[in-house]
């Protein structure tokens, strides 16, 4: 059912109005907060039909009305996208993202360290690359008598590192032998086809060379499997438990994060700019307590991703879904030239 111009005025203040206070909205309320109000009889009119139209909802006889995630919903949605945010806010945003000194796939959760500290919520990073990551260089480098550091680098700019032992240490014979492995087996392969049975048989044609090799090849496996096409990562992890209604449903959230699938699939309805998810269109009844507000960001063809924050359905929206959707921006831009950095 379309709204009429005089119950999306109502439905409107009595949203804004609940997300202030806290306090259900009643007619007196209203006739206040609306220009050329109608009489409180027609207010109530408005709420009552509000109210089956399943928008707004009322905790108990005789009080005033508070949203459901549909008037949330419906005061989301017909916020302006593309709002700049406050002068103070765009001067804090930009001067976290410009002191970034790190690799692409840490600049997101720079941000989303940033983002919490701005809200005081809990914000989420989600990246994903838009096609698998594929092995550019691997390195070798002696760091102590016996042990030795395995270096690897994506074409997407990531890089990971492990510490391991050698028993006869570095040798320039060691360092040849796995050059050439490298160069044959490794370097230009997609990382997922890394597989441990793909290592298994290198180590098994390495002939007099597979005893010294296993730990080295044993290595480039653990690495190579610590590289995923999607990262998701929660900063302000303390403000989650202050909004959830226990600790158990705060460790719930933890568990879905650490899947990465879940949160995915839920940011992934955010479209495009910036939008709201709510918890009770989820299908995960822990997260029925609030809602995601998010935004989309890209990196030429590598990247593509996810930053916002997770808050109670009353959270002052239009404070902070502009913020959001400016950081979002930002993050486009910086990727994008920390990315062509790394291709010059």
């Amino acid at each position: 059912m379309e709204l009429t111009p005089r119950k999306k005025a109502v439905l409107k203040a009595i949203v804004k109005a609940y997300i202030e206070t806290g306090e259900p909205v009643g007619s007196k309320n209203l006739t206040a907060l609306l220009e050329n109000a109608p009489s409180s009889a027609t207010l109530r009119n408005e709420m009552s039909e509000l109210c089956e139209l399943g928008f707004l909802k009322q905790p108990h006889t005789s009080a005033g009305r508070i949203p459901t995630s549909n008037g949330y919903r419906f005061y989301v949605e017909n916020l302006k996208s593309g709002t700049l945010p406050a002068g103070e806010i765009t001067a804090f945003i930009d001067g976290s993202l410009n002191s970034f000194n790190c690799e692409p796939e840490n600049i997101p959760v720079a941000a989303a360290q940033a983002l919490s500290r701005l809200t005081g919520l809990p914000a989420i990073s989600c990246l994903m690359t838009r096609r698998p990551p594929v092995i550019k260089r691997t390195e070798l480098l002696p760091i102590g008598r016996f042990s030795l550091m395995l270096l690897m680098i994506t074409d997407d700019g990531r890089t990971r590192s492990k510490i391991f032992r050698q028993a006869g240490g570095f040798t320039p014979e060691l360092e040849m032998t796995f050059r050439n492995v490298s160069k044959q087996f490794i370097n230009g392969k997609k990382v997922k086809t890394l597989t441990k049975a793909y290592m298994q048989n290198l180590i098994s044609g390495a002939g007099i060379h597979a005893l010294e090799l296993m730990p080295l090849l044993s290595s480039v496996f653990e690495t190579a499997s610590e590289i995923h096409e999607s990262d998701v990562t929660l900063k302000g992890e303390n403000a989650l438990y202050n909004i959830c209604s226990s600790e158990d449903s705060a460790r719930k959230i933890l568990r879905l994060i650490k899947q990465r699938d879940p949160i995915i699939s839920i940011l992934e309805n955010v479209g495009e700019g910036v939008g709201a998810v709510f918890g009770t269109d989820t299908g995960y009844s822990e997260l029925n307590f609030g809602t995601f507000v998010a935004a989309k960001f890209s990196s030429s063809d590598k990247y593509t991703g996810y930053i916002g924050v997770i808050g109670p359905n009353r959270m002052p929206y239009e404070q902070i879904m502009p913020g959001i959707e400016y950081t979002a921006k930002r993050l486009t831009e910086i990727m994008t030239e920390a990315q062509k950095d790394l291709e010059d």
